[in-house]
């Protein structure tokens, strides 16, 4: 991901602090090492932000074609006058 440790952890500490709620629960290390797994939280949180970004990408397809296909909206000819007072 291009993160370091440090920052991945604080981003979740974040995201922690913003739901009120842990996203992940961690082991310190011991005999069998130690780790970090999501809480049930953090998977609920995932499915959802996965759906989000399919419901966005689903709600932009249209408009991204357009901008890749270099038409505009009748309503958008000329964006610099069509909304002035």
């Amino acid at each position: 991901m291009d993160m370091s440790y440090r920052r991945a952890w604080d981003l979740v500490d974040e995201t922690a602090k913003i739901c009120g709620r842990p996203v992940v629960a961690s082991q310190t290390g011991g005999k069998h090492g130690g780790g970090a797994k999501l809480t049930a939280f953090g998977e609920e949180l995932i499915q959802r932000y996965r759906a989000i970004e399919k419901a966005a990408a689903k709600a932009a397809k249209a408009q991204l074609a357009a901008l890749q296909s270099g038409t505009q909206r009748s309503d958008e000819k000329n964006p610099v006058t069509s909304n002035a007072a």
